[in-house]
């Protein structure tokens, strides 16, 4: 589930069902904001979507306005934003990364973790070879004071 808005859409457009219609083009749509169905907010409405992550996501809609009285038609585009979408990587179907720091894909990704947790075993090692009187001791990557 993610959050999405739709900044400078016309006050016009500030109907669940307008929004809704909206919001179907990135996922199926659950409910908007208080800020939205209060109308306190004009600059953008926001919806809570249900999202499938493995779709990518659109960056606009676009809507046919017709004219009733001439019934002429234009198109507008209406922006959309993200807001906090989850990560997930269509490579692995994990959620938590994307496919830029995915270990399957980027196994040089795996090496570099494997030797910060050496350099960080062997800090700890270090730590435990000193003197008890020492001021300072490390554990981990932090350092801790002695009293």
């Amino acid at each position: 589930m993610a959050w999405i808005s739709f900044p400078d859409l016309k006050p016009t457009y500030f109907v669940k069902e307008a929004l809704f219609s909206l919001a179907a083009a990135v996922g199926k749509p659950l409910h908007l904001d208080m800020a939205t169905i209060n109308k306190t907010r004009p600059s953008c409405a926001r919806v809570k979507v249900q999202v499938n992550l493995l779709f990518d996501f659109p960056k606009y809609v676009e809507m046919e306005i017709i004219n009733e009285m001439t019934m002429e038609t234009r198109m507008e585009r209406v922006k959309i934003q993200y807001d906090m979408l989850p990560k997930y990587c269509k490579q692995c179907k994990v959620q938590g990364h994307e496919e830029e720091t995915c270990r399957s894909l980027h196994p040089e990704l795996r090496q570099i973790e494997i030797n910060k947790d050496k350099d960080i075993i062997q800090e700890q090692k270090g730590s435990n070879n000193e003197e008890q009187g020492n001021e300072f001791a490390t554990t981990g990557r932090r350092v801790i004071k002695r009293h």
